[in-house]
Parts: C-alpha cells; structure tokens; sequence
C-alpha cells in the first residue's frame, strides 16, 4: 500500500510539473496583448526562439533561407512576425530591455542563439 502511494504521488507531482510548465506552447499560441511584464515577454522571445532552433537544426545543410521547404519558409516568416509583434508590444507597454535581460528565459534564449551561431 505504501508503495502505491508514493507512485501515485510521483504521477501527481510529474503530471503537475509538466502541465504547469507551459510545456508545448508555441510561439502562434503567444497572445501578445497578454504580455504585461518584463519576464512575460521574455518567456515569449524564447518560445519563438525554441521554434526557430527547431528548424535550423533541421536545415543545417541549407545556406540560404530560399533554399528551405516552402513548409519551413512560412514557419520563419511566421516567427519572424510573432518576433515583431513582441517586441512592438514590449515597447508599447514601455517595458525596458534591461529589464528583461534579468529574466532566466533571457538568459536561456541568449544560450540558444549563441548555440545557432557556433554551428
């Protein structure tokens, strides 16, 4: 019984941890009229981060952005609008850069695209 227990609290607490996350989010999900603070917009700038790293890994053979699947090619310039939308919304709210720097999904998108650049 015991060991029932804690299983039951390990799946509690897994399915808890995964859902709360925001796991799966993606960036066409992102509602930029709901951005209010200087880590909101963080979180956003590194989904779509996430996504385009999805796809650069995807493409590494690839030189120029022409050269990508039309299915790849809208799914940048969708990001690449969503991106916009972010950073309009950002300075509409008037939220300051520095700001957002000191958020932790800053710092994590600030690793991704330096991983983009190495490769």
């Amino acid at each position: 019984m015991k060991k029932l227990v804690v299983i039951l609290g390990v799946v509690l607490f897994a399915s808890f941890f995964f859902t709360s996350c925001g796991g799966g989010k993606k960036a066409a999900d992102i509602k930029v009229e709901e951005l209010k603070e200087a880590c909101d917009f963080a979180d956003a700038q590194l989904i779509v981060v996430k996504e385009m790293k999805v796809i650069v890994d995807a493409n590494k053979n690839v030189k120029d952005i022409k050269d990508l699947s039309k299915e790849d090619q809208d799914k940048v310039e969708a990001l690449a609008k969503k991106a916009m939308e972010i950073a309009e919304a950002q300075a509409k709210a008037e939220v300051k850069d520095e700001d957002v720097k000191n958020c932790d999904s800053f710092k994590e998108m600030e690793k991704i695209v330096e991983e983009m650049d190495e490769e």
